[in-house]
Formats: structure tokens, sequence, C-alpha cells
């Protein structure tokens, strides 16, 4: 019950700093996580990035502002955030479809998106199936995503863009493998300094690295490994979704800022028997 009371704190935080001044670092804090599985995990929970939130719920308020006073569009903007009339109106409009100006026209219909607040969902009726191991470091080679750091919020749909234009080079990596450990394909989300550093489709290899491909080391850890049979992406979205809404709850482990592995172990990742893994780097509570 805990991580729930420190994700509903977070909320309570981010009510009361709608006005722009939030801090992302002091969300995560009040989380009891990093920003990095705060905005990794927040989709997951919620069904939206924080980001889109934090908007929507700022845009809710302002819009409750300018049906209850007479106060200006652009001193509204202020307590918002929003120095620019333009910025604000063009977010206004984003999620309620209007300008501020028109909100106050009769008959004019608001969107409201009301405060979340996290609560336990009792299930149990899928058993979630899992071994914890303790990884030593190893040595990968592969091709790292080309299109610099990414926003953690929009990670997953990054990582399906990514395997998309691999294309048919993924064939030049999996040839790579060697027979070390861990085998198969990997699509490794590498951590540094608790933030996202790079993506990279990789194997476990003591082969030497082409000139057109990168060599990492990913570090020893412990891991909660999950299996998963289903084509991508929809069944390792499926899979994440409940690890970080059902399994981490309950677990007696805290997810850790480190190296989060996926492992691929049929050839064919779109077939409907696809068989793969999750490694969540974890740390006992």
């Amino acid at each position: 019950m805990s991580q729930l009371k420190h994700l509903n704190d977070a909320l309570a935080y981010i009510e009361e700093h709608l006005d722009g001044t939030l801090d992302t670092g002091e969300v995560a804090r009040i989380a009891a996580c990093s920003a990095y599985q705060l905005k990794r995990m927040f989709p997951y929970l919620a069904g939206i990035t924080l980001s889109e939130y934090v908007r929507r719920r700022a845009m809710t308020r302002a819009a409750q502002d300018l049906l209850a006073t007479d106060e200006k569009v652009i001193d509204i903007a202020l307590r918002y955030g929003y120095e620019s009339p333009t910025a604000f109106s063009k977010a206004f409009r984003r999620v309620h479809g209007m300008s501020p100006s028109d909100v106050r026209q009769p008959g004019a219909k608001v969107t409201l998106h009301p405060r979340l607040i996290f609560t336990l969902s009792v299930k149990g009726e899928e058993p979630m199936d899992y071994r914890i191991i303790e990884q030593s470091a190893f040595r990968v080679v592969g091709i790292p995503s080309a299109n610099g750091k990414w926003d953690l919020e929009d990670a997953g749909a990054k990582a399906a863009e990514y395997w998309e234009e691999l294309g048919a080079d993924v064939h030049k990596v999996v040839n790579l493998m060697d027979g070390s450990e861990p085998a198969g394909l990997l699509g490794v989300q590498f951590c540094k300094d608790g933030d996202f550093d790079c993506y990279m489709a990789c194997v476990a290899t003591n082969q030497p690295c082409p000139n057109e491909m990168e060599e990492r080391v990913v570090a020893a850890a412990t891991y909660a490994v999950f299996e998963c049979e289903g084509a991508m992406p929809d069944a390792m979205n499926d899979l994440w979704h409940r690890i970080l809404t059902e399994w981490l709850p309950s677990s007696g482990y805290e997810w850790e800022s480190k190296t989060d592995v996926e492992r691929y172990l049929t050839p064919n990742m779109i077939s409907p028997d696809s068989r793969s893994e999750v490694w969540l780097p974890v740390v006992k509570r």
C-alpha cells in the first residue's frame, strides 16, 4: 500500500503545481522512483503520458476558471504557466477543441478530465510466472538507435519504429551470435545515470564489432524474468502493462534504474506463437 500512497502523493503534488512550476524530478521523488521509471511507468498506469495528463488537468482547471470568472484570458494563461496567449490557446484547443474565448459563448461544451486516483485492483485470474536471476555483466554488439535520445513517454512507439526501420539489417546482428549467453536476439534499453541512454538491437557475443555497429557492456544486475508468447509488439506491450500494474506493486521488489532487456527467442517476431522474455532489473524492497 505504501507504493499506492507514494503515487497518490505525487498526483496531489501535480495538482498543486499546475501553474507551470511542476518539477518532474520532484514528482518522481514523491512517487519513490526515478524520473526514468516514472515516465516509463505512468502511461501503463494511467493510459496516457505524464505530460499529457498534466496538460489535460491544467486545461480542465483553466476552463473552469474561464466559466466561473470574468478574468482576462491572458491572466488565466499566466496562472497556468503560459506566458504566450498563443501557446495557451493552442494547448487549450488541443484539449477542448475550441479557443479559450469560445468557452464563454452560450452553449459551449468543455471537456472535463478528472484528477486521477490510483487504487488497488485485486485481480489474479491470470497467474504471472517469473523467475529471479543474478546476471553477470555481458558484452553485446548491435545497431543502436540512430535518432538520438528518446522521450521516454514515447519509448514504446519509438522502439516499434526502430525495429521497422532496422528491417533486414537485423540479420547482420543475428549472424554475430556465437553461443554466448544470454542467447537470442536482444532489444536492450540502456540506462545511464538514472536516465535513458540508448536503445539497441544486439546479441551477446565475443565476435569482433563490425565498423557499422557498436559494442557495449550490460552491467551485472538482478533481473525478474517474465515469459511472453504472442505477436510483437502487442504481446510485449501487454506484458509490460501487467508487470508494472499487477506484479511490481505486490512483488516485494522495486524496479531498479538499470538496463532493461527484451529477449526474442523465435525468428518470426510477428507470429502468434512467437516467444520472448522481459528482463526487468529489480532490487529487493
